[in-house]
């Protein structure tokens, strides 16, 4: 085993980025294995319409959640790993005071506004007066689902990468597991009122581990990094914007046009799916700071290589996985049930589109850390309006088909044109996994 991972470790060029996924690796595995779990116990126990209530509801959620965050989530990871090189933790605790505060604000008048709407989305947008309940439990997940996983962006950019990966999924699908099986709740509404519990858990968790080993005293941002991390976020909201509305909108859009059956189907498909790209997450932990120390420090030939490293982890990673889940696509679908099996051709369309995301390499983050946001925002308002269009278009035509096409097509090209940008700004092709990198 430990000639196995000297060779690895010789083969990728960067040995830190090698054990650094291996244990973001460990910690991801969690997570997709818990996530996976949560919403097999979800439908399971639920049923398909009230599944559907349930993941329509965590999806509004999980949008919502995201926007609060303004942008920051990888401003955090640049601007803190940049601090760290300096070794300026006082601008570190500054970041983290000012950030933290806008976020909390922006989200505590986010959850008040779902609370008051419930009743209209539920009854005039979704058509699903059933909704309505879940929606007002699901309001209460807006603040401590924002504020967990912009811990887990605070500890990317310090590159914890293991506390990182747990306050931004892996903990709150653990808990939230457990939480189900203690209380076996029978709705969507008292299986949402478990997941909000687990939720802040996991923020106060986050925020007691931060403060000890962060302490605020002391904290100060100066006016120019302020400024600065406002310069950043704008085009970064744009980019959480359309991000967001990649993942979430084909399945919001069914809320809209369709029945809670089949937002049920397609919400198990697809994060059925994502566990394609969990490999991604795992070593964009690892690379993202580095990316955004290299680009500090004008060290050009490190991004190359630690770009083309994690290509090829990643890619080594995806190939089985995606063949498994084409194989094996209706066994996998029936783990949620009888009622479930049907979206083995759903899952098998997400499931090409999540490996072209993995296959393309960490591009987003590339652009991201050396300051071409605007580039990637482009890249995405493209990808965006294809979904969009498309979801509109194939919905009502197709159903559930039409959106997985749709949503997988969206997918790929965002990051192949990603690829083409990074080959232009930065002059390599993150495809070319093959290609001998100098020391």
């Amino acid at each position: 085993m430990t000639s196995l991972i000297s060779k690895l470790s010789q083969k990728v060029k960067d040995p830190s980025l090698l054990f650094g996924a291996i244990s973001a690796f460990g910690v991801k595995i969690l997570a997709a294995g818990s996530a996976f779990l949560l919403n097999i116990v979800i439908a399971r126990h639920l049923g398909a319409e009230q599944a559907g209530y349930f993941f329509l509801a965590q999806a509004i959620c999980v949008l919502l959640a995201s926007l609060t965050r303004q942008g920051f989530d990888n401003a955090l990871v640049r601007f803190i790993a940049g601090f760290k090189v300096s070794n300026d933790s006082a601008s570190i605790s500054g970041l983290f005071k000012y950030t933290f505060s806008r976020v909390l604000f922006v989200s505590v008048a986010t959850a008040l506004c779902l609370y008051s709407a419930a009743s209209w989305l539920s009854n005039s947008v979704f058509d699903k007066p059933l909704l309505e309940q879940t929606l007002h439990v699901a309001a209460f997940l807006i603040v401590p689902l924002a504020l967990s996983q912009f811990m887990g962006f605070c500890f990317q950019g310090l590159k914890k990468v293991v506390p990182a990966m747990l306050y931004q999924s892996a903990l709150l699908a653990v808990l939230s597991v457990i939480g189900l099986w203690v209380f076996s709740p029978d709705s969507a509404s008292t299986s949402m009122s478990v997941y909000v519990i687990c939720a802040c858990i996991v923020v106060t968790l986050g925020l007691l581990q931060w403060i000890k080993h962060t302490p605020l005293a002391g904290a100060k941002l100066k006016i120019e990094d302020k400024h600065a991390v406002n310069q950043a976020i704008r085009p970064l909201f744009l980019i959480l914007l359309m991000s967001q509305a990649t993942q979430w909108a084909g399945q919001l859009m069914l809320g809209a046009w369709s029945t809670a059956q089949e937002v049920a189907l397609f919400a198990t498909a697809q994060r059925t799916a994502m566990l394609t790209s969990f490999i991604l997450v795992a070593v964009n932990a690892i690379a993202a700071p580095k990316f955004a120390e290299a680009f500090k420090q004008n060290r050009h030939g490190e991004i190359e290589q630690v770009a083309l490293s994690s290509s090829r982890l990643m890619t080594a990673a995806a190939v089985p996985i995606l063949i498994f889940m084409i194989v094996f696509a209706p066994w996998l679908m029936s783990l949620f049930g009888s009622d479930f099996v049907d979206g083995a051709v759903i899952l098998r369309i997400l499931a090409v589109g999540q490996f072209v995301n993995v296959i393309t390499g960490s591009v987003g983050y590339l652009l991201q850390m050396t300051a071409n946001e605007r580039v990637l925002r482009n890249n995405m308002a493209i990808s965006s309006v294809i979904l969009v269009v498309g979801s509109v278009v194939a919905i009502p035509l197709f159903g559930v088909i039409g959106a997985a096409v749709v949503t997988s097509f969206a997918i790929a090209t965002q990051n192949l044109l990603c690829v083409y940008q990074v080959k232009k700004k930065l002059g390599f092709n993150t495809l070319s996994i093959f290609k001998k990198v100098s020391d």
